[in-house]
């Protein structure tokens, strides 16, 4: 230190020594800490019905085992409590109810502490603790949660149906319930995204459950009736996204009503044709005339005849309006004799047609059978000649 005062020299040598025993303890510390007895444990997610494995296990000791505790904290029981004991030789006793839904699945050679929860409920998710009481240590924890989830419930509907109207009302509802954690829930609307609004509430159960509605908002109209609309789903609880078609309804009164003639060769049967929603019902009626029996359905039989002349009505109605539609019938003898009488003519021509075609025919085969003749004279005269005087011969001797 060459000049160096002994004060100097004395100061940086226990300088040099204090460093020295830190990194030392530093060290020590580090090795005891990486080396050190714990417990490890592995949190679970399950859904509710399922069975939950909660694992644990003793590490880095070869201290002897006297016991195996677990203990749970819920939302009703807001403090640790045991529920289940596992001794060295790895016999089981179940306390505060949950009997034998535990099961040890462990090994108690390699101090493992794993237990199997049965048939899981949402009373079961919360903060579960693995305790190994080893000699002369003492006990060693760890904390595991258990998360449990649950499916949605879900449906689309519509709670009052919406009639036709200038206001903006609720048109379906989109609901997924009791899900935990919440759903997802959104619309697939095509042509109407436009037109419709969606809103979207999330509200939180007292069971820990979450409750999703997504409504589909807009102007009722009758044009929006029977429109298909999706609504789509998604949880962590399903691989797949669930897709929910739905057809909007809408009610209104009848519109337009008219008749029309259901069979064009008799008419006979007429329809009262509406557009409503829902279902009207119909009344027909005759004006200064009754009906011969009384007809609640859409369709009547008019016969035909000159007492059926007259002004027919046909009146519609639901809980939202009503409306008439009017038929007027003219039916008279003379047009009926005039009637068979064409259809008399039309018959006795369809005969006249058929012989005139028969006797064509026949003509036609005739005059066939003559040429087949006359050009076998032709090619063969010699047999025809002899055939000839052999049949004048004969006739002179008869």
């Amino acid at each position: 230190l060459g000049s160096a005062s002994p004060q100097f020299v004395l100061y940086s040598y226990t300088v040099e020594c204090t460093v020295a025993k830190l990194h030392f303890l530093y060290s020590y510390f580090l090795f005891f800490f990486l080396t050190a007895i714990r417990v490890i444990g592995q949190s679970a997610t399950v859904t509710v019905g399922q069975d939950a494995t909660l694992f644990c296990q003793l590490v880095e000791t070869n201290e002897r085992l006297t016991r195996i505790t677990w203990q749970k904290r819920t939302r009703e029981i807001l403090t640790n409590k045991n529920f289940f004991y596992i001794t060295p030789e790895g016999k089981t006793e179940s306390v505060n109810g949950l009997g034998d839904r535990t099961e040890f699945i462990g090994d108690i050679k390699e101090i493992i502490g794993t237990i199997l929860l049965r048939k899981v409920t949402l009373l079961d998710e919360g903060i579960y603790t693995c305790i190994f009481n080893v000699f002369p240590s003492g006990p060693f924890e760890t904390e595991i949660h258990l998360n449990i989830q649950v499916a949605p419930v879900v449906d689309v509907t519509t709670d009052v149906i919406p009639v036709a109207g200038g206001s903006e009302v609720i048109l379906a509802t989109c609901t997924a319930v009791k899900a935990r954690p919440a759903a997802d829930v959104s619309w697939r609307l095509g042509a109407l995204s436009t037109s419709v609004k969606v809103q979207t509430n999330i509200s939180a159960d007292p069971d820990g459950t979450f409750a999703v509605k997504s409504f589909l908002t807009g102007v009722a109209s009758k044009d929006l009736n029977q429109q298909k609309v999706q609504c789509l789903v998604n949880h962590t609880t399903w691989k797949e996204e669930l897709i929910l078609d739905y057809a909007l309804i809408i009610h209104y009164p009848p519109q337009v009503v008219y008749i029309i003639s259901v069979n064009v060769v008799t008419s006979e049967e007429f329809q009262c044709v509406v557009d409503a929603n829902p279902r009207p019902t119909f009344t027909w009626s005759r004006e200064n005339k009754a009906l011969s029996r009384h007809v609640d359905a859409d369709s009547l039989i008019i016969p035909q005849t000159s007492d059926s002349n007259g002004l027919y009505l046909c009146n519609v109605s639901n809980q939202y309006g009503n409306g008439t539609g009017t038929l007027y019938m003219q039916v008279s003898r003379e047009s009926t004799t005039v009637c068979w009488v064409l259809f008399s003519f039309l018959l006795l021509g369809f005969i006249a047609t058929c012989l005139l075609e028969w006797k064509f025919n026949v003509f036609e085969r005739l005059r066939t059978f003559l040429s087949e003749l006359r050009n076998r004279t032709r090619h063969d005269p010699v047999s025809t000649g002899s055939s000839m005087s052999h049949s004048r011969s004969r006739s002179q001797d008869h």
